[in-house]
Parts: C-alpha cells; sequence; structure tokens
C-alpha cells in the first residue's frame, strides 16, 4: 500500500456506508486535455471543478466518494476519466433517504461564479445540463451547506425527519446538526498527493 493510499483509507473511515447525495470539490493546477468516454475531447483548465452525485447502491456514501478519491481504477463513471487531473478539496454529503442529486446540481447551476465545463457530464441518467461545475475562485462553501440544509428541510416538510448535509473540509468543525456524532474528515490531508 502506497503512502497517497494510506492517506486516502484514513480519510474515509469516518464517511458513513449509508446512501445519501455527496458533493465533491477539486482543485485543478494544470491545463490538459482529456478524453471523457462518449462525451468526447474536452480541455479543462486550472481551477476549481465541483461534482455531485448520489451513492444509493451497496456501500453508500463510503464505497462510492472512496472510490471516486482513487485515482488508479477501471474507467466507469464520467469522473473517473477527470479524475487523474484533480486534487480532492473539501466534501459534502447528505445521509436523506431522498435522492437530491439533481437539486444540489440546480444549485451549483444557479450560482452566478459557476459554468458547465461539459455538456452532459455525470448527468446522463437525468435531464440536468450537467454534474459538473467549473469555478474560477474557490466556491462559496458556506452558502452552498446552508442552501443545502434549507433543501433538505423543504423536502422533508417542516417536522423534519431527513438527515442534515454535512460539510468535510477545510476549516470547518462538525456540523451542529449531526445528528450521529460522527466527527468531520478534513479533506485538506489529501493536499500534499502529488497526482
Amino acid at each position: 500500500m502506497t503512502s497517497d493510499q494510506f492517506q486516502l483509507n484514513k480519510i474515509m473511515i469516518d464517511l458513513p456506508s449509508q446512501p445519501g447525495t455527496y458533493c465533491l470539490v477539486f482543485s485543478c493546477s494544470t491545463t490538459s486535455t482529456v478524453t471523457i468516454g462518449k462525451l468526447g475531447t474536452y480541455q479543462i483548465n486550472p481551477s476549481y471543478y465541483c461534482y455531485i452525485g448520489s451513492a444509493f447502491g451497496r456501500g453508500g456514501l463510503k464505497s462510492r466518494i472512496n472510490r471516486h478519491l482513487r485515482v488508479n481504477k477501471r474507467h466507469h463513471w464520467h469522473l473517473d476519466y477527470l479524475r487523474p487531473y484533480l486534487n480532492p478539496v473539501e466534501i459534502y454529503y447528505s445521509t436523506d433517504t431522498i435522492k437530491l442529486e439533481c437539486q444540489w446540481a440546480e444549485l451549483l447551476l444557479k450560482d452566478e461564479q459557476s459554468s458547465i465545463p461539459i455538456k452532459q457530464f455525470g448527468s446522463s441518467d437525468c435531464n440536468c445540463p450537467a454534474h459538473l461545475f467549473y469555478y474560477e475562485v474557490k466556491p462559496q462553501i458556506k452558502t452552498f451547506f446552508e442552501q443545502c440544509v434549507t433543501l433538505v428541510v423543504q423536502s422533508r416538510g417542516a417536522s423534519g425527519g431527513g438527515a442534515s448535509p454535512n460539510v468535510e473540509g477545510e476549516g470547518y468543525p462538525a456540523s451542529p446538526m449531526r445528528s450521529n456524532g460522527e466527527p468531520c474528515i478534513n479533506i485538506a490531508d489529501a493536499r500534499p498527493f502529488d497526482y
């Protein structure tokens, strides 16, 4: 096991195995040309990328996010093609039983700072224009998190019953709304990795 694999495995230990929705924030440091399966060949530019997904299969969030953080793997998801060029920065997730993937993508689409770098990326199974978003500057994570909390409350009704989103990233303490007591994982630990 390499040092990189050990660090990623250590980071992933605390992610829940429950199903849910997630947002991965990546940084990109170089301009590259990437062929992404049937979507075609695209140029990616240095800056930040946010990818929205859901994990309602076996292994839930822990399994899916762990897979997305690995670089060397068989290409199955659109993100697998792009992943070698991206460094993980932050993770959001919700263990709500309602799929929030398209709603979260809609929030990022409405963000004036975001743009769609590759149409249909990650959204071949829905009507969203894409589930990958490009930011010239680091996205305002706190604002997005607050919108996600509002979305969960709206989706479950004022009486609650849904799980609140968790923010995993630099400088953020455990969400005060987290009911399971799990600690936050600081994905900034992954930054020293040279991809």
